[in-house]
């Protein structure tokens, strides 16, 4: 052993035991220089009844006792604590000053096809979703503090509410050198208010659906299935917590996760008992559900009407006739 001047030495037979110091059982192996392949001193080294005896005499007692120790000696170095980096926060008059113009924001425009206008405002802003350049979505991270961690920017189809290839991050798109990224909930600023129970959805889309569709809660996202641990969600003891995972296999690893957690977590089970397809989310099902009702509904039974007959609608147009009542009562 080249690199380690003292080690035990190595059982060669009955010769390379000794008695022990401590107990006087032949079961004391000695410290060995391995530079001149002597041994240190008769005391020096360890009994091997650990459990009866436990002597151990080490090089560093040794030298620390005759008062001495040989040039080439080193000593065991403390590692230096590692510099911790502080989480980079971004401008929030930055963040602040993406809260508008909505009009040009697909995210924003598909809501607006299934919940009213005012109520996708109030949401967005509730939440800090932003409006980039190109009508793309800002979901801003925002930390109980109120610091800005970061802002992720998607791009949506108005009409299907999928998002469309781009994804890019804040910082990034500004050109923030050095930056620290440290992630936190997307909706994080809402658990100041531990009364209120918390739903954590995988992805940002999906928690703003919920808090649309079930604003009993606030939602939270973590991004996607692989972001959820049983560290980060531990972090929520102390709040009621619902897991609405998608269909299908995050609901398997979510329900495992859940029950790892140091408090009890419940796990949503809407979307494993729907037909919904494999890997269908909240907002999947929130569509879904909106297009039952509009179908089933007068402006639903109109379109339907129009279909089966064209001049119906042309017959409509011309006169600016309006459905008032299914019922027959004006």
């Amino acid at each position: 052993m080249p690199d380690i001047r003292y080690s035990l030495e190595k059982y060669k037979g009955r010769s390379t035991r000794y008695h022990c110091p401590q107990c006087h059982q032949r079961t004391f192996t000695r410290y060995i220089d391995n530079h001149t392949n002597k041994h240190l001193s008769d005391y020096t080294g360890r009994c091997n009844r650990v459990e009866k005896c436990g002597y151990h005499f080490t090089p560093k007692m040794y030298f620390e006792k005759n008062g001495y120790e040989p040039d080439d000696y080193i000593k065991p170095t403390l590692k230096p604590k590692p510099i911790i980096k502080p989480p980079s926060c971004i401008d929030k008059e930055l963040m602040l000053s993406s809260l508008t113009n909505y009009h040009q924001n697909n995210f924003a425009i598909g809501l607006s096809k299934y919940f009213p206008e005012h109520l996708v405002l109030e949401v967005l802003q509730k939440y800090y979703v932003g409006t980039a350049k190109g009508n793309k979505t800002i979901f801003w991270q925002v930390n109980r503090l109120g610091q800005v961690r970061t802002g992720k920017v998607m791009q949506y189809n108005s009409a299907t509410l999928k998002r469309v290839g781009y994804i890019n991050w804040v910082h990034h798109v500004t050109k923030q050198k050095d930056f620290n990224l440290k992630q936190v909930f997307f909706g994080a600023h809402l658990l100041i208010d531990k009364t209120r129970p918390v739903a954590i959805a995988e992805g940002e889309k999906n928690a703003i659906f919920g808090a649309l569709y079930y604003p009993q809660y606030n939602w939270v996202a973590v991004g996607s299935i692989e972001m959820l641990n049983v560290q980060k969600l531990n972090t929520l003891k102390g709040y009621q917590v619902t897991l609405f995972p998608d269909k299908g296999k995050a609901f398997d690893k979510w329900s495992k996760i859940s029950e790892s957690a140091c408090f009890d977590v419940h796990v949503n089970t809407v979307l494993e008992n729907t037909a919904l397809n494999e890997g269908d989310d909240i907002a999947d099902l929130v569509i879904s559900i909106k297009k039952e009702q509009y179908l089933a509904g007068p402006e639903g039974l109109i379109d339907k009407f129009k279909r089966k007959n064209k001049y119906l609608g042309l017959l409509m147009d011309e006169f600016d006739l309006k459905l008032t009542s299914l019922s027959g009562h004006a």
